[in-house]
């Protein structure tokens, strides 16, 4: 079976790629598509790269990135229609000539039921993960199933015209932390994520934490590598201590290099977490220190896994005593990592998604 997976990058992520990779542009194709995938970014949802081993013939098209997108069109002799809709227009010409069995949005709001009707290959299966706001006006008739770890995604997601939903967990790739160099820890605490409208109990946490005494004590090293897509809403102190996104390798890096790595969802969730940075910092063997919700235990135990707080000054509380016992934080990273490649490998991951995609096709 043929499975196509269409991937978003932010802008920003394009523009840091191609400055990391000088020329980069002007490669075929397939050198491009490669070196992106290569990069990681968004790897926890990258199932394309992971499939192919269950007997799936595989694809990945990197939507919002125009330079290796318009190479594709250069190769397939194509000109647009419309040069102020190339995402959507070289987009649907891919998944045209793929025409693949399965196609996975990993975007379902810019490629909903208006993307997919302008498609004349009707795969067998439509497939989108939605963890995220989803605005006023999306379309979901045309997909047959709406993939969450969120509740409250499944169960909106069928009143936008969604046939079925069905519960997933994307997972962690078990090589990625063999496959980044050792360093040594570099940060005392990160957060790496976004600061935007949808995040206000994480812009509260992050604002408070940035003025704590913890963060102003001499030789504390407190690394936010925030994407800011909504300047105006960006509190001072949390702008002072913004060192910028990082993207792909280099956020991982990060993550690996940190000695606790901080996580705060996204208020949508409601009392449930489940955000991929808690598979990404656990994964690469760093102590995680996220927000409580109802269901933690779910993905790792309080005290044993992880560490959790509910309140700023619990946050500022357990930095400050987790910092000073070394060895008791790194042995629940460690048994933190044993649970995630437990629990949430990417190995795990790929064969529940391709038992669902098999059962979806009968």
């Amino acid at each position: 079976m043929k499975f196509l997976q269409l991937f978003p990058f932010y802008e920003e992520y394009v523009r840091d790629f191609y400055a990391r990779n000088p020329g980069a542009e002007t490669l075929p194709y397939a050198v491009q598509n490669a070196r992106l995938q290569a990069d990681g970014f968004g790897i926890v949802h990258m199932f394309a790269r992971y499939l192919a081993p269950l007997g799936f013939e595989t694809e990945i098209a990197f939507t919002e990135c125009e330079p290796v997108q318009k190479q594709w069109l250069a190769e397939h002799g194509g000109s647009l229609a419309r040069p102020d809709d190339w995402r959507h227009e070289i987009a649907a010409r891919q998944v045209n000539a793929a025409k693949p069995d399965i196609l996975y949005l990993t975007e379902p709001v810019a490629y909903d039921r208006r993307f997919l009707d302008r498609l004349t290959h009707r795969p067998r299966l439509v497939l989108a993960w939605k963890a995220a706001a989803i605005p006023a006006g999306t379309d979901w008739r045309g997909i047959d199933v709406i993939l969450s770890n969120f509740s409250p995604m499944l169960a909106q997601a069928r009143s936008l015209g969604a046939k079925e939903t069905e519960f997933l967990i994307p997972g962690f790739p078990e090589t990625l932390v063999d496959e980044l160099p050792r360093e040594d820890k570099a940060w005392d605490v990160s957060f790496l994520g976004s600061i935007s409208s949808e995040h206000p109990t994480r812009n509260g946490y992050l604002d408070r934490f940035a003025q704590s005494a913890e963060a102003h004590r001499p030789g504390f090293e407190l690394g936010y590598f925030l994407r800011t897509a909504e300047p105006a809403i960006v509190p001072p102190a949390i702008a002072a201590c913004n060192r910028g996104a990082r993207w792909g390798e280099d956020m991982h890096r990060i993550l690996k290099n940190s000695r606790i790595a901080l996580n705060i969802g996204i208020d949508l969730a409601k009392e449930e977490t489940g955000n991929m940075r808690m598979l990404e910092a656990t994964g690469l063997g760093t102590f995680l220190l996220t927000e409580h919700r109802a269901n933690i235990r779910n993905y790792f135990e309080p005290g044993v896994e992880c560490e959790t707080f509910a309140s700023s000054g619990e946050l500022e509380e357990k930095v400050r005593y987790y910092l000073a016992q070394a060895d008791e934080r790194e042995a629940i990273a460690r048994r933190g990592q044993a649970r995630c490649r437990r629990d949430f490998p990417m190995s795990r991951s790929v064969r529940q998604l391709a038992d669902l995609i098999r059962r979806h096709l009968g």
